[in-house]
């Protein structure tokens, strides 16, 4: 038998009255190996059916990543009372967990990128004859220039400059060295963190429930509600384990066949510089009183102060903002501040990639900065005020930092771990100028972002113990319903 009976203690939340059960799975670490005594812990929580409404059985859910914990979506109360309300439905346990190597698993997946994250206890596995330690306690922690190529939807976006490509060589290579110290051994968390093994975690957790009621494991039914990566989970453990596919929503559908190939140019960013594009016409649509980029400010030099009349007037500022951000043109003539330009052009196009995700959150950030920039932006960079312009930027960083959450046990090693120990292996291949330019043709705003992903795979040399390259799909017990929206930043609908 591959699992052992849940641990589970009750535990409050510290600002609600809602007895949450927590529980921790102990499964093998290799699942191909399960009886050579090494085992892993997957940290559960489960945010209980109301009492006064009949008991429809218990619903996983992954919120996404790779690298989203779902322990902390559920422990957020707010948050599962409207997956509750709005998705899933009365009478329903639902339940998160920490995919392998990820928020409080053990092995614990940290290489110390973020600093002190890395916790000696939690970085290998146990054994049969070892008591899992306790988890640790939760904490919050105008004029368009003529290089049209980098125009998308009328919004211009500068390339990154020449440099860009080396420093990503080299900080994949720093990552790679990092995680191979910290976590690339039998009996730590890298090799085990691939799909495969986290579908049939899920499985193992659905056996443990069935044992908790006394009822069948192998027959069991395993119900989730997967977003995001959580799609590619719920694809990898229906194909799997098609007659315990229970019911099954995927909402924001990763093609799983180009995540495997490497080959997503066309199935993941398509509809990023789309969407941004509709910053304006909300931000015009808003008015100044809800919107602050829609009073215009001065940065042509000529003493006039534009004026906002409609929304292609707002994205023209923007334009002239993103082209006086031109690193190449700043680093070709190796000017002192191109370093600082390139900094500032390339965390801007990330941002507002995220952006898109918490648009109502974010985006009147955005539009605080834009209006702090605006005016230091000046035709002449030699008359450029940097301090002011970083001190802005920092201040933007800071402000979406704090919009967009994420626990301190959420580590940005998480997804390089996952999605490269799940698709082939690229080991040393190097992208070709046809691949680079295809992503920035896919989209201007998120390409870069994406080609960043792949030359860290290109660097990774962790393999998974567990190989498993699809094909993936199948028939299954239970129809699963597949959902999406019309211009998600990431998932594109009609893939």
């Amino acid at each position: 038998m591959y699992t052992h009976g849940l641990e589970i203690e009750l535990y409050n939340n510290e600002t609600t009255e809602i007895p949450f059960e927590c529980a921790r799975l102990s499964v093998p670490l290799d699942y191909k190996r399960p009886n050579n005594g090494l085992r892993a812990i997957i940290p559960i929580i489960k945010y209980p059916a109301e009492k006064d409404v009949p008991y429809k059985g218990s619903i996983l859910i992954n919120p996404g990543g790779p690298g989203g914990l779902g322990s902390e979506i559920v422990y957020d109360v707010p948050t599962a009372r409207q997956i509750r309300s709005n998705i899933i439905g009365p009478g329903w346990d639902i339940l998160g967990f920490d995919p392998r190597g990820i928020g409080y698993s053990v092995p614990y997946g940290s290489c110390d990128i973020i600093p002190y994250s890395v916790e000696p206890e939690r970085q290998n596995a146990t054994t049969l004859f070892q008591e899992p330690s306790k988890l640790r306690s939760r904490r919050r922690a105008t004029k368009l220039p003529p290089n049209n190529d980098e125009v998308s939807y009328g919004i211009l976006i500068p390339d990154d400059p020449p440099s860009w490509k080396p420093q990503a060589y080299q900080t994949a290579f720093q990552f790679n060295t990092a995680c191979q110290e910290y976590v690339s051994q039998y009996n730590q968390a890298g090799p085990h963190m691939n799909t495969v093994v986290v579908a049939t975690d899920m499985l193992s957790i659905g056996k443990a429930l069935a044992r908790e009621r006394n009822q069948p494991e192998d027959t069991t039914l395993v119900n989730f509600y997967g977003i995001s990566y959580g799609t590619l989970l719920g694809q990898y453990f229906a194909t799997l384990y098609p007659n315990n596919v229970g019911r099954f929503l995927l909402d924001g559908v990763v093609d799983a066949d180009t995540w495997i190939s490497h080959s997503d140019v066309n199935t993941t960013v398509t509809h990023v510089d789309k969407a941004w594009s509709l910053f304006f016409s909300s931000c015009f649509n808003a008015g100044p009183e809800r919107c602050s980029f829609y009073t215009a400010r001065n940065s042509s030099g000529t003493g006039k102060v534009p004026v906002t009349r409609n929304s292609h007037s707002l994205r023209d500022r923007f334009n002239t903002i993103t082209s006086r951000l031109n690193a190449t043109k700043y680093e070709l003539e190796g000017k002192e501040y191109a370093p600082v330009v390139s900094s500032i052009l390339i965390t801007l196009k990330l941002l507002i990639f995220n952006s898109i995700y918490r648009a109502h959150e974010t985006w009147p950030h955005l539009s605080d900065f834009f209006v702090a920039a605006e005016p230091i932006l000046v035709p002449n960079p030699a008359e450029w005020d940097l301090e002011a312009l970083q001190t802005a930027f920092f201040e933007l960083q800071m402000k979406m930092g704090v919009t967009t959450y994420a626990p301190v046990t959420t580590i940005p090693e998480s997804f390089t771990q996952v999605s490269c120990t799940d698709a082939r292996d690229i080991r040393g291949v190097e992208i070709t100028p046809a691949e680079e330019q295809a992503w920035k043709l896919a989209s201007r705003v998120g390409g870069v972002s994406k080609l960043g992903a792949r030359i860290q795979c290109s660097q990774w040399q962790i393999r998974p113990s567990w190989e498993w390259y699809g094909p993936v799909g199948g028939a299954t017990k239970t129809p699963i319903l597949f959902a999406g929206t019309l211009l998600d930043p990431i998932t594109p609908f009609e893939k």
